[in-house]
């Protein structure tokens, strides 16, 4: 009876054990992939600041920030994390698409490979050029001009600002207004997207016997097109576009196909 209930004791003693050591093991981050000192990168930061982290994760807390100019040393690598070493001497966790916002000594952006490119753009400036042409609607056969100036909110979603200009024989205008990118698969390459927005459109010249019933006008547009990423900052882009313009007299349907590239910083 006592060597039952000691063996008994003995069990309880060593499932309590067992869990404490679970529950330690739970809670320590998983081991880092160490860079050899001949691999490791210095990279100076081009953003107002880079966050360092306690850990590999966003449940850690920020405990420095690397101010822009400053140099950091990368020393090991986790998904989606990177360790480095501030000039300081101060060691902390950074995010890859944090890190991506860096440059290296030869003044080139970091090029990490985990790191997709709507990640490296995400807040991120930019500016444009396109060129096209209507295809249909009173428009038919107008080229067109226009540039754009946006920001990257978000890897999948830029708001853009655009003003365009369109000739036709004597018909000549303009339009602007402002749209939302959509763009759902922005880690890849080429990257479809969808685009929808609104704004106005002038005529400024139209033909004297058969006036078109556009004048000053009220528009509501949608894209679809595609992106391919040339490089980490420039994109070619091309798409097709409906206008939906309010008339005095109707709704006037207009089709629109365009070529350009985008270039942020």
């Amino acid at each position: 009876m006592t060597w039952t209930l000691a063996t008994r004791q003995l069990l309880q003693v060593l499932c309590k054990s067992a869990a404490a050591l679970l529950c330690c093991t739970a809670l320590l981050p998983a081991s880092a992939d160490q860079i050899s000192t001949s691999s490791a990168a210095t990279l100076e930061v081009i953003d107002p600041y880079a966050e360092l982290r306690t850990g590999p994760g966003r449940g850690y807390p920020v405990f420095y920030a690397v101010e822009q100019g400053e140099t950091v040393e990368i020393l090991a690598e986790r998904p989606g994390w990177y360790e480095v070493r501030a000039a300081n001497g101060r060691t902390g966790w950074t995010s890859t698409a944090e890190l991506s916002r860096t440059m290296q000594a030869t003044g080139v952006p970091a090029d990490l490979p985990s790191v997709s490119f709507g990640d490296y753009l995400e807040r991120s400036w930019e500016i444009g050029l396109e060129a096209g042409r209507f295809t249909s609607g009173e428009l038919d056969g107008a080229d067109t001009f226009s540039g754009t100036a946006g920001y990257k909110l978000f890897s999948w979603l830029d708001l853009e600002l655009e003003l365009g200009k369109f000739y036709k024989d004597d018909v000549r205008g303009s339009f602007y207004g402002l749209h939302a990118v959509i763009e759902p698969f922005s880690e890849s390459r080429f990257s479809p997207f969808l685009a929808l927005g609104g704004g106005t459109m002038d005529v400024d010249s139209q033909p004297k016997l058969l006036p078109l019933s556009i004048d000053s006008s009220d528009y509501g547009s949608y894209s679809l097109g595609a992106n391919f990423y040339l490089g980490r900052n420039f994109v070619i882009q091309g798409s097709y576009r409906r206008f939906e313009v309010d008339t005095d007299i109707d709704t006037e349907r207009l089709g629109a196909w365009s070529i350009g590239f985008n270039a942020f910083f």
